[in-house]
């Protein structure tokens, strides 16, 4: 697939008493960290599944390029996992791209979160399969958090009990008295680009 979609590809709402996958496709993650976030999901009726493995490290990484593309394969092609959340990020998802089965993942759509290193997993899954991802908390990171998530709108947006939209058309009235500027940075240096 490319990335110009007519439809997007949905993953089957998230239930309580789901299997939820927790994988590591960058940085090694602490297990008190994991236990904490996998905790949490207990709590709202979830079931936390995660490999051994996520516990490997090599230098930087949850274990070798190879381990986190096999388990990020696996929870998507199980059976018992509905969705699959990133422990956290750091560094290191974008050595799964090349390898990434992206047809194996559209023929099993599943919720998929993250966020930080993670983004660039969710945007070439999303561009590459179709499958709708969520930019969203993480087990060892944010459900590890007594504050970290707001379970509410969390529940709301994974069971799809709530439908957003974002109006397009912004409306602005009055003038500027002087012109507008994006600021952006670049290569360490504040640029100034007229809209």
């Amino acid at each position: 697939m490319n990335s110009a979609h007519s439809e997007r590809l949905l993953a089957p709402a998230l239930q309580p008493g789901d299997t939820v996958g927790i994988v590591a496709p960058a940085s090694n993650i602490k297990r008190e960290a994991l236990e904490l976030g996998c905790a949490a999901l207990r709590r709202m009726g979830y079931k936390p599944f995660y490999l051994e493995s996520i516990l490997e490290q090599d230098l930087y990484f949850a274990g070798t390029a190879k381990r986190r593309l096999q388990e990020l394969e696996q929870m998507f092609e199980s059976r018992e996992v509905k969705a699959i959340i990133c422990a956290r990020g750091g560094y290191g998802a974008n050595y799964l791209l090349q390898e990434l089965d992206v047809a194996k993942i559209a023929r099993h759509p599943k919720i998929f979160m993250g966020y930080s290193d993670n983004t660039i997993l969710l945007t070439h899954i999303a561009d590459s399969s179709g499958l709708v991802v969520f930019h969203g908390p993480m087990v060892a990171r944010d459900f590890a958090d007594e504050d970290g998530v707001e379970t509410s709108s969390w529940e709301a947006a994974v069971s799809g009990q709530e439908q957003w939209q974002v109006p397009l058309n912004a409306e602005v009235i009055g003038r500027a008295r002087r012109s507008l500027r994006r600021m952006s940075l670049h290569l360490g240096r504040l640029a100034r680009h007229a809209l």
